[in-house]
């Protein structure tokens, strides 16, 4: 090791830079926040193979003069801080100073402005870092940033840098991550001269998604805003059934920042894990608004990563706000026409064009205000502790196309969900009587419903004012079952029926394993197991709304799903709570099990009280809605 020396500016310049300018479309965030900083309405980016050649962004915000364009392009130049106490309350999205220095410092590089008040502009040109000029010259008002050749004289960071493509993708990512943010301001993007996205400016953040992802996109989404006491919620939540098959529509801002963070998008799987099918994602756009003394920005060169004051009432507020948002939108899938009418269909229209159809599959590619396509982005899967409720997965950080440092985040506990104080027990039945044409019964906060009959001995039909409900017997029964647990397994635990005579199982070597490993969780579903020799387990007690009949498939199918390992405490409440789902399932009543009019009504009733109404705990729908105006077209009426 030799001596020790002070690096040279030029050096040094070119080490910060790596820490901003990762790659071209770094540069063009950095430029975009200080056109917003600055007051535009109206920002311009314009790209040459990927930012490689070129990057030029133009905005018409207040300008500057002479000597602060000078200034700004000197390190830890800045006019928003002054003061160490400023950092604590920062508003603006760069503050550091270190943005122009760096970007200039790895390009040839070209800052033209003017305020509005000023006879000339300044323009100034760098090259490596060095100043090459300084001169008086003509613009329109505001700031026109041209950098040329990036990398230019780092090769080694030049040759890391991806295709063209790839490199436009993450430029329009971030352009339209601006445009989300920020629907006030105009925002257009060019590359090699071919127009990706021009969005004009709007009132709402609704209208601004529209431009971007396309009217049925945003037909698709619930919008909702709520205060809580220390933080503000806006979002636009996919339906339901509106899912992805991926992460890359999951986009967080605060205090319109777009961010990465763990903790919202833990909230938002807890939140609708319930709701969502296995294997899919949901849709959310989410801003939310927080006073900047709550909330550190500065963690993460690139602003991307923030840290929250108080993490667990941020995680407990956005998974209520979520859920609030999904029951008050009251969301039921719909029996409608699909979008290709049939032969007979379009010889119908061409009698009687009110008989057009409707969309019913949600979703299309994002696309701009001219109907070109949008490259979305990605997030991954953070390794956050799992509370009791959080099953099968974590959620991954929101999108950015960066990868993150996985680092193991506390998830707080979740909100618990209540269940009626007073169950009415569902048990199946030889029917008791006749179905009458209609009983009056209460579903969710729909007027006037009546219930009608059952169909398939399957299918509660339900009848309300030009609408009619399907109710799937199982999958409602396994939804009050399975609140009904999870409230007895957090008060005094699920009742307990002694069997006068044993059930025998016959286990494998690896389920006598697993009864060894994880034998306290059958205990505390109300189990009581035990080894009696060889291969055969005797079960003495089982959970009381269990019928005894799949007792022995109910205690087979849980040692199969149980980890071969020993769990640890935080893997105790997911065991537990995939144990409640299969509990559920085995006793809810089942498809072709005939239920009376009791029986349809009191389970109705329950369902109706649920937390989660609308999904099983598998996330199966459980009521399918169908439109007097639909029932009417299929008759041609």
């Amino acid at each position: 090791m030799g001596k020790i020396k002070i690096l040279s500016a030029d050096v040094a310049n070119k080490i910060a830079a790596g820490e901003v300018v990762e790659r071209p479309a770094s540069v063009v965030k950095e430029l975009i926040e200080n056109a917003v900083d600055a007051g535009s309405t109206s920002i311009r980016v314009e790209i040459r193979a990927g930012g490689k050649r070129l990057i030029h962004v133009s905005d018409n915000g207040v300008g500057m003069e002479r000597e602060d364009a000078l200034l700004a392009l000197e390190r830890h130049a800045t006019s928003k801080v002054n003061r160490i106490e400023d950092l604590e309350c920062i508003q603006t999205f760069g503050f550091r100073g270190e943005a122009l220095a760096s970007i200039a410092s790895v390009s040839q590089f070209e800052l033209l402005t003017r305020t509005a008040d000023a006879l000339e502009g300044t323009k100034v040109s760098v090259e490596g870092g060095v100043f090459r000029s300084v001169q008086e010259s003509g613009c329109s008002p505001g700031t026109h940033m041209s950098i040329n050749n990036l990398f230019y004289n780092v090769p080694a960071r030049l040759k890391f840098l991806k295709t063209d493509t790839t490199e436009m993708n993450h430029v329009t990512n971030q352009v339209t991550w601006a445009a989300l943010a920020h629907p006030s301001i105009h925002f257009s993007l060019t590359h090699n001269g071919r127009s990706l996205l021009d969005v004009r400016a709007c009132d709402s953040h609704l209208e601004r998604v529209r431009l971007l992802y396309g009217k049925e996109f945003a037909e698709n989404l619930i919008e909702f805003t709520e205060d809580l006491p220390d933080l503000k919620v806006y979002g636009l939540l996919g339906k339901p059934e509106f899912t992805k098959p991926n992460r890359e529509y999951q986009l967080f801002f605060l205090n319109q920042r777009p961010i990465r963070s763990r903790i919202i998008g833990a909230a938002l799987t807890e939140a609708l894990d319930a709701m969502v099918a296995k294997g899919r994602q949901p849709v959310a756009v989410l801003f939310l608004t927080l006073e900047p003394e709550t909330v550190d920005v500065n963690v993460h060169p690139a602003k991307i990563e923030v840290r929250f004051r108080n993490e667990r009432t941020i995680y407990s507020g956005i998974v209520r706000v979520l859920r609030d948002a999904v029951h008050k939108a009251k969301y039921i899938p719909k029996i409608e026409t699909p979008t290709e009418p049939t032969q007979s269909e379009e010889d119908a229209e061409t009698r009687d064009t009110s008989l057009s159809g409707r969309i019913s599959t949600p979703g299309s590619p994002p696309v701009t205000g001219k109907g070109r396509h949008i490259p979305t982005t990605g997030g991954q899967r953070a390794r956050t502790p799992v509370t009791r409720t959080q099953r099968r997965h974590v959620p991954s950080v929101p999108t950015q196309e960066t990868e993150a440092s996985e680092q193991e985040t506390e998830t707080p506990d979740a909100a618990e969900v209540q269940t009626p104080s007073t169950p009415t027990e569902i048990v199946v039945q030889p029917p008791q009587q006749e179905i009458p044409d209609g009983v009056n019964l209460s579903l969710l906060d729909f007027e006037d419903v009546q219930l009608k009959t059952n169909l398939f001995k399957t299918y509660i039909v339900a009848e309300a004012k030009d609408k009619i409900f399907f109710i799937d017997q199982h999958v409602a029964a396994e939804r009050v079952l399975y609140e009904r647990f999870v409230n007895q397994m957090q008060a005094d635990g699920i009742p307990v029926q002694g069997l006068l005579l044993p059930v025998t199982l016959e286990a494998t070597p690896q389920q006598l394993s697993a009864l060894k490993i994880h034998g306290d969780i059958f205990e505390k579903l109300g189990f009581d197991l035990e080894e009696f020799g060889g291969n055969t387990i005797l079960i003495r007690a089982i959970p009381s709304p269990l019928p005894t009949r799949v007792a022995a498939q109910t205690v087979t199918d849980l040692l199969d799903k149980l980890p071969e390992a020993p769990h640890t405490d935080v893997q105790l409440p997911e065991a537990i709570d995939n144990a409640l789902i299969t509990l559920a399932c085995k006793s809810a009543v089942k498809a072709g099990d005939t239920l009376d009019m009791k029986e349809m009504t009191n389970l109705i009733k329950e369902l109706s009280q649920a937390k989660l109404p609308f999904n099983c705990p598998h996330s199966r729908p459980i009521i399918v809605e169908m439109g007097r105006d639909e029932l009417e077209r299929r008759f041609h009426r």
